[in-house]
C-alpha cells in the first residue's frame, strides 16, 4: 500500500511537472506570435490622445458640446494631424462624439464621474453624484433565507438567515444609470419600510435610523446580458460596469451587500487609496 501510494504520489508530481512545461511553452509560443501584433507608435499615440479627450469630456472641459478644431488640439497635444483624426475616430467608435460637415465635431453622450464614497448623511444623492434627479423604479422587495454567498459577505449572518433583498434601477432625470440588487441584513431591514423608498437607497436606509459609515467597492468589466440591457437601455453585448460594494454600520458590521450593474458612461471614483506597510509584519523579531 504504501508503495503504490508512493507511486500515485510521484506520477501526480510528474503530470503536474509535464503540465506546468506544456503552460510554459504555449505561452512563450503566444507571446512571441503576438509580439508582431502590437499596435504601431501613432496608433499608441492616438489611444493616448483619445484618453486625454475622453477624461477632458468627463471633466466639462468642453462646455459648450464642441471640441477644438484638429489644428489646436494638435498644437494642445502636439500631436500630428493623422494621430489627432485617429483619436477623435476613436471616440466616434465609443459613441461620444459626432464629426458633421460645417459644425465640427460635437459631443453626443455625456460622460459623469461618480464618487464610490457613500454620501453625507444630510446630502442628498441628486447632489453627492451630480447626475441628476436621482429616482429608484423598484423591481423587487421580498425576504427571502441568505444562501452561503450572501451569508458569508453579512456579519453575523448565517447560511438560511432571513435577508432583506431589494432590486430596483436607479434613474437619472428618469433615464436608467444602474440595476441594483441589495441583500439588507434581518436587524436592518426590519427598521426600513417599503413606502419610504421613494429617493435613493441610502435615504431609504437612514430612514430606518441606520446609520451608515463607510463601504467597500469593487469594480470589473462586462458585457451587458439581454435582460440587463433591457432594463438599461443598452443593446446587449454592449460594456458596461459590475459593481460590488459593502455597506458598513458605525461598528464596523457589514449590513448591507449589493451586486449592481451600470452604463459604461459613468466613472466611479474610488478616491484616495494610502500606501499599506505590511514589511513591519515581516520583520524579524530581536533575538531576547
Amino acid at each position: 500500500m504504501v508503495r503504490r501510494a508512493t507511486a500515485d504520489r510521484d506520477t501526480t508530481v510528474a503530470d503536474r511537472g509535464a503540465d506546468e512545461q506544456r503552460t510554459a511553452v504555449e505561452r512563450k509560443a503566444f507571446e512571441e506570435q503576438v509580439r508582431g501584433l502590437l499596435p504601431a507608435a501613432s496608433h499608441l499615440s492616438a489611444r493616448r490622445v483619445r484618453d486625454l479627450l475622453r477624461a477632458a469630456l468627463r471633466g466639462g472641459e468642453f462646455g459648450t458640446g464642441r471640441l477644438p478644431g484638429e489644428a489646436e488640439l494638435m498644437a494642445q497635444y502636439r500631436a500630428p494631424r493623422d494621430v489627432v483624426r485617429e483619436a477623435l475616430d476613436l471616440l466616434r467608435r465609443d459613441g461620444l462624439i459626432e464629426r458633421r460637415r460645417g459644425l465640427g465635431t460635437l459631443t453626443v453622450r455625456a460622460e459623469y464621474v461618480v464618487p464610490g464614497a457613500l454620501p453625507p448623511q444630510d446630502r442628498a444623492l441628486d447632489e453627492h453624484l451630480a447626475v441628476g434627479a436621482i429616482t429608484p423604479r423598484l423591481l423587487h422587495w421580498a425576504w427571502a433565507p441568505a444562501p452561503r454567498v450572501i451569508a458569508e459577505q453579512l456579519d453575523d449572518t448565517a447560511v438560511g438567515d432571513d435577508c432583506l433583498c431589494v432590486e430596483y434601477v436607479l434613474l437619472a432625470d428618469r433615464r436608467p444609470m444602474a440595476v441594483f440588487t441589495n441583500y439588507i441584513r434581518a436587524p436592518e431591514a426590519a427598521r426600513v419600510d417599503q413606502s419610504g423608498f421613494r429617493r435613493d437607497f441610502y435615504a431609504l436606509l437612514h430612514s430606518g435610523g441606520i446609520d451608515l459609515t463607510s463601504c467597500d467597492v469593487g469594480v470589473q468589466a462586462a458585457g451587458a446580458d439581454e435582460h440587463t440591457a433591457a432594463l438599461l437601455h443598452v443593446l446587449p453585448g454592449e460594456p458596461v460596469l459590475l459593481v460590488q460594494q459593502r455597506i458598513r454600520d458605525h461598528t464596523g458590521r457589514v449590513v448591507d451587500y449589493a451586486l449592481g450593474t451600470c452604463r459604461n458612461e459613468l466613472l466611479i471614483e474610488i478616491g484616495r487609496i494610502p500606501r499599506i506597510d505590511v514589511t513591519g509584519a515581516h520583520r524579524p523579531k530581536d533575538p531576547a
